[in-house]
């Protein structure tokens, strides 16, 4: 049972990680992946003309 709990702690934890750094990913370069993809739909919409 403790080898269960303890399993139990540990993938909560590298979730819990892994949902942070995802945050952290996004905070940083969220806003450089939305001008990119701005500037390729300004692009696309442009060629249409």
């Amino acid at each position: 049972m403790q080898m269960a709990i303890t399993f139990m702690a540990v993938v909560a934890g590298m979730v819990f990680s892994l949902a942070v750094a995802l945050l952290a990913e996004e905070l940083i370069f969220g806003q450089v992946f939305r001008l990119f993809a701005r500037q390729a739909a300004t692009m696309k919409s442009e060629e249409k003309h």
